[in-house]
């Protein structure tokens, strides 16, 4: 059995670091990043072991998010890129109604992990969203995940279980 458990943000008293992680820079995603970021959101969770089990569905899954993100005229993707190089992407949907707001959450190529990227991705991300009018944020992710244990617990979050599958278009 998956466990799921959800981080939640009270984005209306957050008060949040202006993300920076120098020489990277943090930007909202460009309509042409489409294939980028799904390359690189892939690739990381492919280097994380916690989701081996279900690579196929979350490819699956990642692939459709990403093509509804960025069907928008502002695709709903922060990226992270060194140089001119996208090394991690955060894959959001804005709707105040929907059960996961951080649809990949922040994900980084491996080599640049432990830098406090995936830190600034989340900040940037949780930004986005409350720009968004979002005063609610919540992240659903695996219980054993790297983002789980490092990077979710940050910036004031609650967490719960989660009992529904994010990666099903009904637990959105």
């Amino acid at each position: 059995m998956i466990s799921w458990i959800c981080f939640e943000w009270e984005l209306a008293s957050l008060e949040l670091p202006v993300p920076s992680v120098p020489p990277l820079i943090l930007r909202p995603a460009e309509k042409g990043e489409e294939e980028t970021a799904l390359k690189v959101l892939l690739t990381a969770f492919a280097m994380d072991t916690a989701w081996g089990d279900i690579s196929r569905r979350l490819e699956e899954g990642m692939g459709r998010y990403v093509k509804e993100a960025f069907e928008r005229p502002d695709p709903s993707c922060i990226v992270a890129l060194h140089g001119q190089r996208v090394i991690g992407a955060s894959l959001l949907d804005a709707n105040p109604d929907a059960g996961n707001h951080l649809l990949s959450g922040p994900m980084i190529l491996h080599e640049y992990r432990n830098r406090g990227v995936g830190s600034g991705l989340l900040a940037a991300s949780l930004i986005f969203l409350r720009e968004k009018g979002l005063t609610k944020v919540r992240g659903v992710t695996r219980a054993n995940s790297t983002v789980s244990r490092f990077v979710y617990p940050k910036f004031s979050s609650v967490q719960s279980p989660y009992n529904q599958d994010p990666l099903h278009s009904s637990g959105r």
